[in-house]
């Protein structure tokens, strides 16, 4: 073991002791890379380091958030320092707040982050080579952003921020509106197991397909959705498909994202489409049939219950209140 990572275990045994000297409990908790941390059992002031999977959360329960990192974009927020998911579907705004800028998800500003004394820090698993240098100011907990069930992450932010009560709330209302939801959704299309929809983004160079993709991928796995068997097949969340692949993608339906930090608008969508695969239109079954539509990309990564409400009532409207036309093997 070298001395960096001797003095960051001293450094995390001296925190723990100062937590404990303030008058806080603390708890061992195991986090995503198994690191065994010692934390506040209710924590007092927590920084943030990922912002629509992190912070949304955290703000919507009411944690106790001192620091949050964001991005810098003139075309958001009056180009004040905003924090992604959180700006759009929770209306986050850091000058309204009382909650610290530490910078950017990938360049912290470690001198804001010891200035709002923290005494828990939440990092991405992609951050986890700033671990070390984080867990001299503050216990560090790193959690894995892709690859996990949305609503596990979310249990674990609210269990570290001492909020599993809002969280069994929270969820119960989602729970409550989603039964309403696969009722009309019964009522209108029948069997969601029997209707197919892909995610996907078409580039100059590729097709961006997705199993799973924040809020959006939540809600159609919570309705029953299918999805192509060349997506639901994947190991990862997503992946990029070469243009000559577009039929296998084929579906009922078909649903893009629309940047609106970028200024982009869900025509602008379609023109990248027809920009890169001329004739998608006739191509897919969605296109032949206008079942393709879009939703924000912003809103949709904040983790949040919010998001999930916000995508759940899109789903419904769009596909339970059409006659749309089934995908069948001679279409």
């Amino acid at each position: 073991m070298n001395l960096i990572k001797l003095g960051a275990l001293a450094m995390a045994g001296l925190l723990a002791f100062a937590i404990a000297a303030h008058g806080q409990e603390t708890r061992p908790f195991v986090d995503d890379q198994g690191h065994e941390v010692t934390i506040p059992v209710s924590p007092r002031r927590i920084v943030s380091l990922r912002g629509e999977q992190f912070t949304a959360p955290l703000y919507e329960l009411g944690a106790n958030l001192v620091g949050s990192s964001g991005l810098v974009n003139e075309a958001v927020n009056g180009g004040r320092p905003y924090v992604r998911g959180a700006y759009d579907a929770l209306d986050f705004r850091f000058e309204e707040s009382g909650v610290t800028w530490v910078g950017s998800p990938n360049d912290h500003d470690y001198e804001a982050i010891s200035a709002v004394e923290p005494d828990l820090i939440i990092i991405p698993d992609f951050a986890s080579d700033d671990y070390d240098r984080l867990s001299l100011i503050a216990p560090t907990v790193v959690l894995q952003v892709w690859g996990q069930d949305m609503l596990d992450m979310y249990a674990k932010v609210a269990a570290l921020a001492d909020r599993e009560d809002t969280f069994a709330r929270l969820s119960a209302r989602y729970a409550e509106r989603l039964d309403g939801a696969r009722q009309t959704l019964a009522e209108t299309v029948g069997d969601t197991s029997t209707i197919s929809v892909a995610v996907a983004s078409a580039f100059e160079d590729r097709i961006s397909v997705y199993r799973d993709y924040g809020t959006l991928g939540q809600v159609l796995r919570d309705l029953g959705f299918s999805m192509p068997a060349i997506i639901a097949s994947m190991e990862e969340a997503n992946a990029n498909l070469s243009l000559e692949l577009l039929p296998q993608i084929d579906a009922d339906f078909m649903i893009d994202t629309y940047w609106t930090a970028r200024n982009q608008s869900p025509t602008q969508k379609l023109e990248a489409w027809d920009a890169a695969l001329p004739g998608w239109r006739e191509i897919l079954h969605a296109g032949r049939h206008n079942q393709v539509f879009m939703i924000n990309r912003e809103e949709m990564r904040a983790v949040s219950f919010q998001a999930l409400r916000s995508v759940l009532d899109i789903i419904v409207s769009q596909i339970g209140t059409r006659d749309f036309v089934p995908l069948t093997p001679s279409s």
